[in-house]
Parts: C-alpha cells; structure tokens; sequence
C-alpha cells in the first residue's frame, strides 16, 4: 500500500503536491478548493488486479474532468465512489447523485464530470475499473453513471457490503486471489447497476461468493453476540435461512462451523494480549463458550494445545 498526505507540508507546497497525487493516482484531474493553504488530504492506494482501489479523504474541495484533462490523459475506466463519510455530489450527463455514507456511484473517464465534496470532513473508497471489465455487463451503460446505488437490502447491498469488504482488506489479498476477487466484484456491480441478460447468469455464481464474504465477516464482527442465531443473520439480510445455509455451504464451511472458529480466535487473541485480570473462563464466556469443558476440547483440537498452555506460551 502507498500513502500520500498533506500532513507535513508547508501551506504553498500543499495543493500543488495534492494536484499531482490525483493526477498520478487517478487520471488528468482539475481539484478546487476555496483555500489552498488551509487544506489537507490523504490517499491510500493498494492495487487488486487490474482495479486499483483506493482510500481519499480530505477537507472540502471540487474536482473536475473536462474535455482538456481528457485529452492530455485519455484513460479508459470508471471510478466506483463509495461514500464513507460526508457527502459527495457526482454530476455527469446530466444526472446528479448525491452520496452519504454506504452510497456508490460511477462516472466514466472519457466524458466529463465534476465531483463535489460538499463537506468539511468526508472519506471515500474509489475503485478504479477498466473499461473492459464491466462495459460489456452493463445494460445501457452510458445511461447509468452518476446514478446512486443505496443499501436497499437487495443486490445494492450485497455490492456496498463486498466493495466495504475488499477496500479493508484489499492489502491483505494475495495476488493469486486478486483477479477472482476482482471479477467478483465487478459482476456484482454490474448486477446492481442493471446487468445485461448474458452477464447475469455468469454473475449469479460472483453475487453468492459476495453475499458468503458479506455474511462471513458479519458473523466474525458479532461472534460474542449469545443470540447470534442462522435465522437472526438470515433476517439481518433479508434472506431465508435455507438459501443463507446454502450460499455458506458452497464456500465450504457452515454457519456452526465459522461461528466456533471465529470464537475461537477471538478467544486465542485474548488469551495472548495482555489483560492477566480476566480469567480463561471469563474470556470463554465473554465470546459465547457456556460449557467450558466444549471450549477446551475444541480449543485444543484447532491450536494443538489448552488454552492455558496458550496463554503460557504468550506470556513467555
């Protein structure tokens, strides 16, 4: 990952710095600010494939495409904003979505557009897709940029959740697993965009590899919830318990079986971090073991050895 920030630089360097950063890290870019001393910015950059997803932040500013920018860099991609913080208004062929956070929109490289960070304090995850990955998936895709994608419960929050997914995790993502995680996501953008009837079929396989991600990492966020239940994720996305079971079980392993091992390692995590006030016990309870005698076999059956031992060997 490369970051590059404003944080050290006198005011007169700061915006010029913050103009080639865009100009290196997206494409040709006019930004606009209303102080240029008094501003500050910060991107992060990992690469995923062929996508570039990145993380922005800064304080409020304008940035323009047009024709001239075009012309001096005439990259061929969509910029996928997804909203974190703030607000943002994406403007282009004469549509306007304004986003708050959990909110995505697209604009193309090759016609203009202005994006406007119309707050003070406002984050961004931007993914930067090759025109021919998803063009060809989209229905109409000249008509669907600047058009906002909401967490509805349906197809647009399976892609906000696994776009949130990748861009805290993207570094993390070896590079073998980079292009399939990459189609992944492109197919569920296309699916919630408006995929065309050929790409739909294919994406049907790349929407329930999300939805499991989604719904993995949901269950390892809320592993010391006691009632965490199939039925209470299942409700949580709107889904029945049968299809949840199903999608789970295609990526090889079960609800059962990703709740223990999460618990399991939140476990170990306590045992190795430095709080000796709280007992193996109380850390048992703490994410969700009630028989003691169960957390122990099935600790020592994933890690080789008792959660005592663990915490012996932590320590030392």
């Amino acid at each position: 990952m490369h970051t590059w920030t404003t944080e050290n630089l006198s005011g007169r360097d700061k915006f010029g710095f913050w103009r080639d950063v865009l100009c290196q890290t997206y494409v040709a870019l006019d930004p606009r600010v209303a102080d240029e001393r008094q501003f500050v910015g910060r991107v992060s950059a990992h690469p995923l494939s062929t996508i570039n997803v990145t993380t922005i932040s800064s304080s409020r500013q304008e940035i323009y495409r047009g024709a001239s920018e075009i012309r001096r860099m005439p990259t061929e991609v969509y910029f996928l904003n997804l909203q974190t913080r703030g607000q943002c208004r994406m403007i282009q062929g004469g549509r306007d979505a304004l986003l708050g956070p959990g909110e995505f929109s697209i604009v193309d490289s090759t016609q203009p557009y202005l994006n406007d960070y119309c707050s003070d304090d406002w984050e961004q995850h931007s993914f930067r897709i090759p025109h021919h990955l998803l063009r060809p998936l989209v229905q109409r895709p000249e008509q669907k940029t600047a058009i906002k994608v909401a967490n509805d419960g349906g197809l647009g929050s399976m892609a906000i959740d696994f776009l949130t997914l990748i861009a805290q995790r993207a570094q993390a993502v070896p590079d073998a697993a980079g292009a399939k995680l990459g189609e992944s996501l492109v197919n569920l953008v296309a699916l919630s965009l408006g995929a065309t009837a050929q790409a739909r079929e294919s994406a049907q396989q790349s929407a329930r590899q999300g939805f499991c991600a989604t719904v993995t990492k949901h269950i390892e966020l809320n592993a010391a919830d006691p009632h965490l239940s199939p039925s209470s994720v299942a409700a949580h996305f709107r889904v029945s318990a049968r299809y949840l079971h199903k999608v789970l079980e295609e990526g090889g392993r079960s609800f059962g079986r990703i709740l223990l091992e999460s618990r399991l390692e939140h476990c170990a995590q306590d045992l190795r971090s430095a709080e000796p006030a709280l007992s193996i016990s109380q850390i048992a309870y703490r994410w969700g073991f009630n028989d003691l005698s169960h957390f122990s076999r099935t600790f020592r059956a994933k890690f080789g050895h008792t959660p005592r031992e663990h915490r012996a060997a932590a320590a030392r």
